[in-house]
């Protein structure tokens, strides 16, 4: 199990200098490097690396790749680049380009240091300076900040723009550099995540990781035949086992332009083809946590199968799959055809160090053997004595690493072998034979109520008690002192199952250790190196760590208009003086609560919780009238409750309910006449073309041409914030969270706020006017821009440090429109102004089909609710279109008369069994309304209903839902009329004038029963139906 987090070095050993990492051996009578030039070409037309795409592999044979090495080679040499300098990579992912990049550095007698791509170019300026590199390379679409930066030049490497950079060095930044020089026949500078501590810089001499390398192609059998998969992210060291191994061995590298953390069902397709003619890889590296993506079923019937192409699984970085696991991977008769390891180690000491190959699906797997000679291993206990269990602890009086927050520091020691030792934070046990297993990470203890309890410990007691196909891990939430099991099930669970379940769990630990909360999920998230994310984890179950008490709290505000006082000193003397308690000092009943209410509370929280017992007690105390309901609220904080990572959704089933009671057909008559009427209104100087964003029924947010951004309070349109931007706005907003939002502006720049003060938290220059809607994809991880910019005109940002993880044109002209995520794909729609409208993969902004209209697209595409592999769209022209999702090609149209500006909004109503109705205005004065059927082998769109409402169209319609009418459509033209139509059939229900004329796209909040709309009268309105 690798770890890369902070370690603490031995208390036996001195500081060591770079001149005591050279060996005795004179580095000139050292043999070639692996990675020699020389050497490469000496391996002629065996293919060094694949680029396998789903359509074609592209061969790069040793001989090529050495002529393209020398070439960069004299590129960075023709600019200045002296040799034993540094060379920062700033990559997209692994490509023919970015690989001989490396080797070319190696060659020109440099070091490498891969780089968080996602890093702003301020951290990234204080990361080089600190490790003393001077020069950055950076490849494809990526960019640096030219404040920090020199630009040098360009080349372009198999097709791939390389540029080089040269770090800004300020008088002031001398003295960032590393205090001492780096060890001679340096290779790479590689950085710890910093996952347990303080990320790390280690500096790797060649004399360190060669060993390595020559060690595993003995163990392994590496050689010229194999095909080895280049997919470890390079700012994580495995990378550097799988690139040497294959240089050291004249073997094949293979990429893949899919990752496991987007696409692990592609990365299977291109590592284990259908088609016998295509070659698998032989060799495969990776983490447990990144394997399992594949499923049980593809690794036992591809990955694992005896005709597969496999002949190496290295399985490393984690605690090594249970051997009740394994049985669910393979037959035991795939033991004697392939090699399955543990393999173990850790960064400070260049990767791997034991090696075990495992022999039986029955016997505990141990960490295993060293895979070089001079491996020594300690352990260490809390006593500071040598002792079979404890802490483990690597040595090598060949493999030293230099690592200058641990190497510098006065107080370390080097005893008296001069065996170089590095805490791994590992615990482990050793038994009489010697034979090495892993325990737990030794901060994974700790304190809960007064006792000392191990995360791991009782991780293993609940795996235990899981089915083969299940996986559990512990996690402690601090701030609540709450002990949180997550279980990953692939297939989901009734809450019957889950209930009997974890009672099951709970029967068999001891009280300390049972957990709090059990949450259920269908994946656990990997960090960027393929490990575990525990921190994400957590950030996951946090909102699902106090479910029941938010069940009780909302049902007391939303029923029975119950809520907390505010705890300040004088509601806390208010309470002791009056008589009457108020808040949550009143009980159940006294709030409102009938045995009705109870009974329905009690139904929903007891579906969560564990015991029976549990569910009664909550009963009995929502009746009694001496408990208030503080009590109830600390009861539920102390149940044993069950939940799912499935998002709670109260507005939909609301809608389908009152479609179908409402009574669209049957009591259409019986429906009450609608009135609106205008709440509040408020100033914004300039007229509001922007569309309105309401959050969660709590903010409404809107910018308009006077370069005014407000967020208001959607009940009293009182202020929460105002921001003056630089230029005007005509961009709906998109919230992030209730503290973070974003809009873009006609300065060319995405501005990132906080609503609820008006304080800006990010600006990102995009190059041009951002009219489209920003979107935050469904992921949480990337924010994609769309604009009027000259250069790129779809940036991807992402959404945690706002940095450019790719960016691209579509088209010739600029876009208006918003994008269309597909989830499933992983890819968005995106149209544009020369009518161009294109499919692109989320993960790297590759284009994955092109498309093109006679005339622009102003209108957001938008997915059929009833099928999810066709979207409409319209040309400006009068033309809707509904277009496949996998090709772009068109499917089917219908024309209007007049130009369409307005985007289409989609509903399947469920009384209209297989049809969507799509709504969209028209310049024609009309408000649409298509039927859209789809069959086996067509779709048809017909006009369902139009209204005249007496004015061009601009803005999109709101489809409303109002109890007892149901659905509604919100139309307004430029004339200022606005209407309320049943979507059923097209009768108007309501009608009225604005002051001005409308192109602002409204928003209605359901439960205040509120429409908010801007004009170019300069007021934003609100109606109250």
């Amino acid at each position: 199990m690798a770890s890369d987090g902070i370690n603490h070095s031995s208390p036996d050993w001195e500081p060591l200098t770079p001149s005591d990492m050279i060996p005795s051996e004179s580095i000139a009578e050292q043999p070639d490097k692996l990675y020699d030039i020389n050497r490469i070409r000496a391996f002629k037309d065996v293919p060094f690396l694949i680029r396998r795409t789903e359509t074609k592999d592209t061969i790069v044979p040793y001989a090529d790749a050495a002529d393209e090495i020398q070439v960069v080679m004299n590129f960075l040499q023709m600019k200045g680049v002296p040799a034993e300098a540094g060379i920062a990579l700033r990559v997209t992912e692994h490509t023919p380009a970015s690989s001989l990049i490396i080797l070319a550095i190696l060659n020109n007698k440099c070091h490498f240091f891969p780089t968080d791509k996602m890093m702003l170019s301020q951290d990234l300026y204080s990361q080089m300076s600190t490790a003393g590199v001077d020069y950055l390379l950076v490849n494809k679409h990526l960019t640096v900040a030219p404040l920090y930066f020199t630009f040098l030049g360009s080349i372009l490497v198999f097709k791939e723009d390389c540029r080089l950079y040269r770090v800004k060095l300020n008088s002031a930044d001398e003295t960032v550099q590393t205090k001492k020089p780096l060890p001679a026949n340096m290779c790479y500078t590689i950085s710890t995540t910093g996952t347990t501590g303080k990320p790390k810089l280690i500096h790797v001499p060649y004399e360190c990781i060669a060993p390595n390398i020559v060690g595993l192609s003995q163990k392994l059998n590496v050689s010229m035949a194999d095909i080895i998969y280049l997919g470890t992210p390079i700012t994580f060291d495995p990378f550097v086992v799988e690139f040497f191994l294959a240089l050291q061995n004249g073997a094949t590298l293979l990429t893949s332009r899919h990752s496991m953390r987007d696409s692990p069902s592609k990365v299977l397709n291109a590592l284990f083809p259908d088609n016998l003619a295509t070659p698998g890889i032989t060799v495969l590296q990776m983490t447990p946590s990144l394997f399992r993506q594949f499923g049980a079923s593809s690794i036992k019937e591809r990955v694992l199968s005896g005709s597969s192409s496999l002949r190496v699984l290295l399985l490393g970085g984690e605690p090594f799959p249970s051997n009740v696991e394994l049985v669910t991977w393979m037959h035991p008769s795939v033991l004697m055809q392939k090699h399955i390891c543990n393999i173990y180690g850790i960064t400070e000491i260049s990767c791997w160090s034991l090696l075990h190959i495992v022999q039986s699906l029955q016997s505990p797997v141990p960490l295993g053997t060293p895979i070089e000679e001079d491996t020594v291993l300690r352990i260490e206990s809390e006593d500071n004595e040598t002792s079979q269990q404890g802490e483990l602890f690597l040595g090598s009086v060949k493999r030293r690493c230099y690592i200058p927050e641990v190497d510098d520091q006065a107080n370390a020691s080097k005893d008296d072998s001069s065996i170089c030792f590095k805490a791994t934070g590992d615990l482990v046990t050793r038994q009489q034979d010697g034979t090495l297993f892993y325990s737990e990470r030794s901060n994974d203890v700790v304190k809960r109520a007064g006792n000392r309890i191990s995360l791991g410990l009782i991780t293993r007691k609940i795996q235990k008690c899981l089915p083969s196909s299940e996986l559990t891990t512990c996690l402690w939430l601090e701030d609540l002192q709450k002990l949180i099991c997550c279980i990953r099930t692939p297939d989901s669970k009734t809450r019957v199952q889950q209930r009997v379940q974890t009672f099951d769990i709970l029967s068999k630990v001891s009280i300390a250790e049972q957990p709090d909360r059990f949450v259920y999920l269908q994946h656990f998230p990997c960090n960027v190196h393929g490990k575990l994310d525990k921190q994400q984890l957590l950030k996951m179950c946090i909102p699902l760590a106090q479910p029941a008490q938010q069940i009780l709290k909302s049902y007391l505000h939303d029923r029975l208009e119950c809520v907390e006082e505010p705890d300040d000193n004088s509601s806390k003397k208010q309470r002791l003086d009056d008589a009457a308690p108020c808040g949550y000092d009143l009980s159940f009943r006294q709030a409102g609560g009938t045995s009705f209410h109870a009974i329905t509370i009690c139904r929903e929280i007891g579906l969560q919780m564990c015991i029976d017992d549990e569910q009664r007690h909550l009963f009995e105390m929502l009746l009694d009238e001496n408990i208030p309901l503080r009590t109830v609220l600390r009861f539920l904080d102390t149940a044993k409750l069950v939940a799912n990572n499935i998002k709670r959704k109260n507005v939909e089933p609301a809608v389908v309910a009152s479609t179908c009671q409402g009574g669209l057909v049957i009591k259409r008559i019986e429906q009450p006449v609608l009135k609106l009427q205008i709440y509040w209104k408020v100033n914004f100087e300039k007229c509001i073309d922007s569309p309105v964003t309401q959050y969660e029924g709590r903010f409404i947010c809107v910018g308009a041409h006077s370069k005014i951004l407000r967020t208001l309070n959607p009940q009293t349109g009182s202020e929460y914030s105002v921001l003056k931007l630089p230029d005007r706005i005509e961009c709906k907003v998109t919230f992030l969270t209730e503290q973070l939002a974003m809009v873009g502006c006609y300065d060319g720049c995405l501005y990132g706020f906080n609503p609820q003060t008006g304080d800006i938290v990010f600006r990102v220059g995009i190059g041009g006017m951002i009219k489209s809607q920003p979107m935050l994809t469904a992921d949480g991880r990337r924010i994609i821009v769309c604009s009027y910019a000259d250069d790129y005109n779809v940036y991807c940002l992402s959404a945690e440090r706002q940095e450019v993880l790719w960016c691209l044109r579509i088209g010739e002209k600029p876009i208006f429109a918003s994008p269309l995520e597909l989830p499933r794909e992983q890819s968005l729609i995106v149209c544009t102004l020369d009518g161009s409208y294109s499919r692109v993969a989320i993960t790297d902004g590759s284009v994955e089909w092109t498309q093109k209209f006679k005339e622009p697209v102003f209108s957001t595409p938008v997915l059929l609710e009833s099928v999810s592999n066709i979207f409409l769209t319209a040309e400006v022209a009068g033309r809707v279109h509904a277009c496949h999702v996998g090709n772009g090609k068109i499917l089917a149209t219908f024309s209007t008369e007049g130009n369409i500006f307005s985007s289409l909004v989609v509903k399947t109503p469920p009384t209209f069994m297989g049809h969507s109705f799509a709504v969209f205005g028209c310049i024609d004065q009309h408000l649409y309304c298509l039927r859209c059927k789809t069959g086996s082998k067509s779709v048809e769109l017909e006009l369902h209903w139009k209204v005249n409402v007496g004015a061009p169209i601009y803005a999109t319609p709101t489809l409303l839902t109002v109890q007892p009418n149901g659905l509604l459509v919100w139309c307004a033209a430029t004339d200022g009329r606005a209407m309320l139509m049943n979507l059923r059939n097209g009768e108007i229900q309501w009608s009225d004038k604005l002051p001005g004329e409308v192109f602002s796209s409204a928003c209605f909040i359901e439960d205040l029963r509120r429409i908010f709309v801007g004009c170019r009268d300069n007021f934003l309105y609100c109606l109250g139906i």
